[in-house]
């Protein structure tokens, strides 16, 4: 006999070192989660990772016009009615997210009166797949509605369903991606991670409740990372998404720049292959600022996909711990505090419950690549902190991966001062 289930329904990694002693249940997932498929070489110039060279750089319910002449790559998903915001897009043959999905909400109650057959969920998927597959310009498609609860089978098999539709129905297999809520962590996300291409979940660190904990973005995302690992999908990728939401107290405006660049760069130096910000839209709540975190990002963007191509450097650069880098003053760890009230109707009791993990104070990343060697540190102290660099090579040049300014050495080591949340990119040619 076969089971038939309901719906409901409504009309409307990169190698990270650290200064801290951590035993190996504090830090989940350090290896990269994701391995393209094919080599760099024979991915698609002008496609994006994890099928193309291209990182996706992206903000949802922006202005792609805007966005993508400030380096931006892709133009995020939004929500309500995409049909406009995709014809423009596919008009101007600018790259986009779609969103692909029913008008469905999960109530609690499940009442019997709101029933999705799964036939119809697959005709009405694959419907829209079908209408919308032809245009080369949407990169990866998003799951709708968001936050599905893993503990829920009904969301679950919605999912399952979602998924499998879209690949039977997408002539070029386009990656899958849905977005999980802030507190949840690699046990909550593995079942997501079972089923979609590109796992993320938010790190919006002020909105959050860790404004002054911000190391929380590298445990963001190695819950993805773990998750992908457990689920076993080692071509899946994760991404960092931080926020672009809310307005900090008015003597903090001066922090937004570095929190901006600290959250974009450790959130990289920790795995995640793309970044996914929430939101570009000019909401109320950030209109002081929106400025302000909006050129944020916009420079992070440019050194990405900009001539320096840092974000090359990311995706494909070999993990290598050649360097020894060592914190000569500030504090190397933290006690952060893990869950929180944000999105509690889709998280799980577990996931809300207040608890404390110990995190590294700081975050190096070091990568070779063919046109250098490259060490990224990341101060996620509330204070400044200093770091010596040891084991240069003999007449290496070293240069700022972010200026291409010489930094002076002193043989074969370097000293590093950082403010605080200050980000440090080296790069090392002979």
């Amino acid at each position: 006999m076969t089971t038939r289930r309901a719906f409901l329904k409504t009309s409307a990694g990169l190698l990270v070192a650290s200064g801290a002693n951590l035993a190996p249940s504090d830090l989940l997932g350090t290896a990269s989660a994701a391995v393209p498929a094919k080599a760099k070489g024979q991915l698609a110039a002008d496609g994006f990772f994890p099928q193309g060279r291209k990182m996706v750089f992206a903000g949802y319910s922006g202005d792609p016009a805007r966005d993508l002449a400030k380096g931006f790559t892709v133009a995020g998903p939004v929500y309500g009615d995409q049909t406009p915001y995709l014809k423009r897009c596919f008009e101007n043959r600018w790259p986009v997210i779609a969103h692909v999905g029913p008008k469905i909400t999960f109530k609690d109650d499940s009442p019997d009166k709101y029933k999705l057959e799964p036939a119809s969920l697959q005709q009405s998927v694959q419907k829209q797949v079908q209408e919308l597959a032809a245009h080369k310009e949407i990169v990866w498609w998003g799951v709708h509605p968001e936050e599905l609860r893993t503990w829920r089978r009904s969301e679950m098999d919605y999912l399952k369903i979602v998924c499998e539709t879209i690949r039977k129905a997408d002539p070029l297999a386009r990656p899958i991606f849905h977005y999980n809520p802030n507190h949840r962590d690699a046990k909550g996300l593995a079942p997501i991670a079972e089923q979609v291409d590109i796992l993320a979940k938010g790190c919006y660190v002020n909105s959050a409740g860790k404004k002054r904990d911000r190391a929380w973005v590298r445990w963001s995302v190695e819950q993805e990372v773990e998750a992908l690992r457990v689920a076993g999908r080692p071509n899946a990728i994760p991404l960092v998404m931080p926020e672009l939401c809310k307005n900090p107290e008015p003597e903090e405006e001066c922090e937004i720049r570095a929190w901006v660049r600290h959250d974009v760069y450790l959130g990289l130096a920790s795995g995640a292959k793309g970044v996914l910000i929430w939101s570009l839209f000019k909401r109320p709540a950030v209109k002081r600022t929106w400025q302000l975190w909006y050129d944020a990002y916009c420079e992070c963007a440019q050194e990405l996909n900009g001539p320096q191509g840092l974000a090359q450097v990311f995706l494909f650069g070999k993990k290598q711990t050649t360097l020894q880098v060592r914190q000569v003053q500030g504090s190397d760890g933290a006690r952060v505090k893990l869950g929180g009230t944000m999105e509690p109707n889709t998280t799980s009791e577990q996931e809300r419950a207040q608890r404390e993990v110990k995190l590294p104070s700081w975050t190096a990343a070091e990568f070779e690549s063919p046109d250098g060697r490259w060490l990224f540190l990341v101060n996620s102290a509330n204070a400044p902190a200093a770091f010596a660099v040891n084991g240069l090579p003999q007449g290496a040049a070293l240069t700022n991966a972010f200026n291409g300014h010489a930094v002076k050495t002193d043989g074969r080591s370097v000293r590093l001062d950082l403010a605080a949340y200050e980000v440090v990119g080296l790069r090392l040619k002979k």
